[in-house]
């Protein structure tokens, strides 16, 4: 099979490490002749995946958009276009069977702040070509699945489910912490790594850590695109939504920078795990996500506990874990306070639970990819009228 993914940008962290382990993983699979990935200079893929150690991966730069060429080279000689991230983009047909996995209906559930209803109106559109002109959909949840079938109907019943998987636990055998960024901030730290859009939720959780009585004992990092622009000083203030109204909770709490709060900004992808894994605990106060949590399964592999918003895809995500978790509702700072009071309490109990799951049977990249390849089967007959 000659599979091309073709993903024009995707969400920086979660999203690139994402796509890393599953186009690896596919150009593992057996009868895989290729896999070529085409998208643009500013994701930095090539920086990511070292083509000697994969042959089978091409990895193509292009600004153009080749779909309006179904002659293009990259396009032609392909089984299967994969679409990684549909998020965006509208739907030009590349006249090939097309898999696209859709990984959150986030901008439909959860509307940023101040965001003008065309704006949003615009993306339901795009997403509704996608959903219905694509040969298969992917999701990775039920939860995700749901809300698909909630916002766009019966098309999206017949999406395949498809759950994320974690790099194999050799990645994480004892990370050790950058001598220099172990001498920046003080230990036991409580860590959060996201972006920062609306949905990941800083605002609650910084009004929420800016009432917790032992902050002064655990100090807060924050890593994750953009997270460096908390350190704006007014009356300069970022010329980026949603950053100036958590700048100035900072300065109403009495939150202190390289004290109370760390923002390190977006930091390279082999520093991700030594932060988790020396954390005193990770807390993911987000309102949504798609197929649960990259770093919350990355934290409990590594035996760091967690903290967590009590929300369907966590819940689902979390059920084949067995480490115990401090559940909160994420639209509740008093909620999320409560629950590291009472963490702190009780941190022992969290932590042995959490190193004794660390060997929970977890599925890998190899058998996500197996089920991908399945699908692009399916898609390559139905897309010339036969069924399997």
């Amino acid at each position: 099979m000659k599979i091309l993914i073709w993903s024009y940008m995707f969400s920086i962290g979660g999203g690139g490490r994402l796509l890393t382990n599953l186009a690896t993983a596919l150009a593992r699979q057996p009868g895989v002749h290729y896999v070529r990935v085409v998208l643009s200079t500013q994701t930095g893929f090539k920086d990511r995946v070292n083509t000697a150690q994969h042959p089978k991966i091409d990895i193509v730069y292009s600004e153009e958009d080749i779909r309006n060429n179904p002659n293009h080279p990259y396009i032609a000689d392909c089984d299967v276009v994969y679409v990684f991230w549909p998020h965006g983009p509208a739907f030009v047909d590349f006249h090939k069977p097309t898999v696209i996995t859709f990984h959150d209906a986030t901008i439909f559930d959860f509307v940023p702040p101040f965001t003008p209803g065309s704006a949003i109106r615009e993306q339901w559109d795009k997403a509704k070509v996608w959903l219905e002109r694509s040969t298969h959909i992917v999701v990775s949840s039920e939860y995700v699945k749901s809300r698909l079938v909630a916002h766009f109907g019966p098309v999206c019943q017949s999406a395949f489910l498809i759950p994320h998987a974690i790099s194999p636990s050799k990645y994480f055998e004892n990370p050790a912490l950058d001598s220099a960024l172990a001498q920046s901030f003080p230990f036991p730290y409580f860590i959060y790594p996201a972006n920062t859009s609306p949905h990941k939720n800083h605002y609650n959780l910084l009004l929420a850590y800016s009432r917790f009585s032992r902050r002064s004992r655990h100090p807060l990092l924050l890593i994750g695109y953009n997270t460096q622009m908390l350190r704006s000083v007014p009356p300069f203030w970022p010329e980026l939504a949603s950053i100036p109204t958590l700048v100035s909770l900072i300065k109403r709490t009495g939150l202190q920078l390289d004290k109370d709060v760390y923002p390190l900004g977006l930091v390279q992808d082999q520093l991700v795990a030594p932060l988790i894994k020396n954390a005193y605990a990770l807390i993911m106060p987000s309102l949504a996500e798609g197929g649960g949590s990259y770093p919350v399964e990355e934290a409990l592999s590594m035996g760091t506990p967690v903290l967590c918003s009590d929300i369907p895809v966590m819940r689902e995500h979390l059920a084949r874990r067995s480490a115990e978790v401090a559940w909160f509702n994420p639209e509740s700072p008093d909620d999320m306070t409560r629950a590291m009071e009472s963490f702190a309490d009780n941190y022992e109990r969290y932590k042995q639970s959490a190193v004794r799951g660390m060997n929970d049977p977890t599925i890998s990249w190899d058998d996500i990819a197996s089920h991908y390849i399945a699908v692009f089967h399916s898609a390559h007959y139905h897309y010339r009228g036969f069924y399997l």
